[in-house]
């Protein structure tokens, strides 16, 4: 899993950020993963995709994945 919140901080660092881009809000459930990667709070929408797809790909063994999980399929 260590490896998955590496690839995320590395993807979402590689982009350079634009300002007049909308941010969106991590889910509360989400939030203890984003601290572990160390990701701030918003995130743009193109971060957010590939969070989102780097989520998919983390263990399941993990009960904050899965709090994350549940939270993003009531979106």
């Amino acid at each position: 899993m260590t490896r998955a919140l590496a690839a995320i901080v590395l993807m979402l660092l590689s982009r350079p950020s634009i300002a007049a881009e909308q941010r969106e809000r991590i889910p509360a459930a989400c939030r203890e993963l984003a601290n572990r990667a160390g990701l701030p709070l918003t995130l743009t929408h193109s971060e957010a995709v590939r969070a989102i797809a780097y989520l998919r790909l983390m263990s399941a063994k993990d009960p904050a994945v899965l709090r994350c999980r549940r939270a993003m399929s009531g979106r």
